[in-house]
């Protein structure tokens, strides 16, 4: 058993670091490569490879296409959007994905198996299977696992802002500005505040110069949200600009429609409150209590049964 464990262990520090190396010899004889091309040669290049820099950049650009995977045009816009609505715009996002994947799904078996057989040597090889099988299941769920989490801390920023969006949104529109121009207007604002929530009004804005309809792109921002209240925004929006309504009073009647459920929300969370601190209280609380109450009382009891 010792000298299978040291076997599968040396197997897969071979595995990494070969992978290691593979990965440093690329990007130096790259780097090489472009040191002795003149500047001119070294454009060409960039241009027909599509590398956009050195390092991991190039090569996750080069190396880790959506051709290459396989990955089709439904799932990387399903992977696109996912990726947006967590934070990353970059054009390079899904190939950053497949690359973190990739990366995940080799190193965290080959480091706990590795681990477990320098620090866990008495496994059996049942155990050491069940290890290996729940590193690998912990390398490929993984980066899916931590895209969700970013993708709920990003839609409850969103929520957040929200609101305050609307309501700057109403001022500016009341004061004679048209929609496109009152996001265009609010956008530095409120990235200082959200940096994604900014980044999508920016391409909202981009869209809309490029000859998209105010309609599309409001919806196409909504839809890179993820957020219920955004939906509902550019339907209320998207009638009062078809029916030819006035905009500033459907802001401001939203607006306010938003504020009282802001508040419903704030006060279903305060009245939840005392029954999820009944847990807390019988757990930490009331034995505590309970023993100080009855300390005395059993001591005076023991001191009268014991002679």
């Amino acid at each position: 058993m010792d000298v299978l464990l040291i076997a599968i262990a040396s197997a897969a520090f071979m595995a990494v670091a070969g992978f290691a190396f593979a990965i440093g010899q690329l990007v130096t004889s790259r780097n090489r490569l472009q040191r002795r091309l003149p500047a001119v040669g070294a454009r060409i290049t960039e241009s027909l490879t599509g590398a956009s820099g050195d390092g991991i950049g190039a090569l996750v650009a080069q190396h880790f296409t959506e051709d290459r995977f396989r990955i089709g045009q439904a799932f990387r816009q399903e992977l696109r959007l996912k990726l947006v609505r967590s934070g990353y715009f970059s054009q390079d996002a899904v190939r950053y994905y497949v690359f973190a994947r990739v990366c995940a799904a080799i190193a965290t078996p080959s480091i706990v198996l590795v681990a477990s057989a320098l620090f866990l040597p008495n496994l059996s090889t049942l155990e050491f299977v069940l290890v290996a099988a729940a590193s690998a299941g912990v390398g490929v769920l993984g980066p899916d696992a931590y895209l969700s989490h970013r993708q709920s801390q990003q839609i409850g920023e969103y929520r957040v802002n929200f609101p305050d969006l609307l309501d700057l949104l109403t001022v500016c529109v009341t004061a004679g500005l048209t929609v496109e121009a009152s996001f265009e207007r609010i956008r530095d604002r409120l990235g200082k505040r959200s940096r994604a929530l900014g980044r999508n009004i920016e391409l909202m804005g981009a869209e809309m110069r490029a000859g998209r309809s105010s309609v599309d792109a409001l919806a196409s921002f909504a839809d890179r949200l993820g957020l219920d209240e955004a939906s509902s925004f550019v339907a209320v929006l998207r009638h009062s600009l078809e029916l030819g309504g006035d905009v500033a009073t459907t802001l401001r009647e939203f607006s306010e429609d938003m504020r009282s459920k802001r508040m419903l929300l704030a006060e279903k969370k305060a009245n939840e409150l005392p029954v999820k601190m009944v847990i807390p209280l019988a757990l930490g609380i009331f034995p505590v209590i309970l023993m100080i109450v009855l300390l005395p009382v059993i001591l005076k009891l023991l001191r009268l049964m014991v002679p």
